[in-house]
Formats: structure tokens, sequence, C-alpha cells
């Protein structure tokens, strides 16, 4: 069961992602300020994850891997696929990384990961495409 603590603990990856992975999916530069906001707040959840829901357990709710592991691999694979080192310096979390995608299997893992993964190496939405989207878009991550 969760502690009161773990049940308050806001982790918002999806929206620091977007904030990130939208203006390169557009084409567009990330503001040099808006990367280090998102990479201070993406370190902060990730040690959130590792100190206050895995511990020192094999997995995120006991000794087997369950749905809210997966959904927390899910999470991560955002950006990771975006190239940040999000494992560096927190080798709890990398371990069970491991477990889970040992679990899962690693070929059928990369495989449900295999968009995310390669995000970064995307190329930029077609102009036309991105005229409509880009005020939708801005105003979202603002």
């Amino acid at each position: 069961m969760l502690s009161e603590a773990q049940r308050s603990t806001p982790i918002p990856l999806m929206l620091d992602y977007l904030q990130v992975m939208f203006p390169v999916f557009l084409g567009e530069q990330v503001p040099s300020e808006t990367l280090a906001v998102t990479l201070a707040e993406l370190d902060v959840n990730v040690r959130v994850l590792e100190d206050k829901f895995l511990q020192d357990k094999a997995f995120l709710v006991g000794p087997h891997v369950s749905l809210a592991d997966l959904v927390a691999i899910t999470e991560l694979m955002h950006p990771i696929g975006g190239g940040c080192p999000v494992f560096e310096g927190h080798p709890k979390l990398a371990a069970w990384y491991h477990r889970v995608e040992t679990v899962v299997g690693k070929e059928l893992f990369r495989e449900a990961n295999e968009v995310i993964l390669k995000a970064k190496d995307s190329p930029p939405v077609n102009p036309i495409l991105k005229q409509k989207l880009m005020s939708r878009v801005l105003t979202m991550i603002q």
C-alpha cells in the first residue's frame, strides 16, 4: 500500500517531455532555460521514483513486476527517447529498469518502445502541418 507521501507526490514527466519534444518535433530550437528547467524537474522526479517508490525493492510494489512498473517505465522511455541520460547517477533505478526489461523480454521491450526511442532521430514535421499545429502546441506548452 502507498504511503500518504507517495500518493501525494506528483510525477509530471509527460508534461516535461512535451515542453521539450514538441518544439523538436516542429523543428524549433528548445530555449536553453526551458531545457535546463525541464531536465532539473526530470531529475527530481526520477529521484522521487527511486527514493519514495522503488526504495530497496526489486519492483515498485513488491517482489514481482506489476502494472506500476510498466507505466513508470513507459513514462521514463520518453525522455530516454529524447536522449536524456535518465539513469545517470541513479544506479538502483538503472538496475530496476534492467529487471523490468528482462521480465518483459528484451526483444519485446525494445519493440514496444521502438517509436519512442527513435523520436530524437525523426525528421522535423512537414512545414504545412507545422504551421497548422504551431499555435496549438505553443498554447499547450506555455
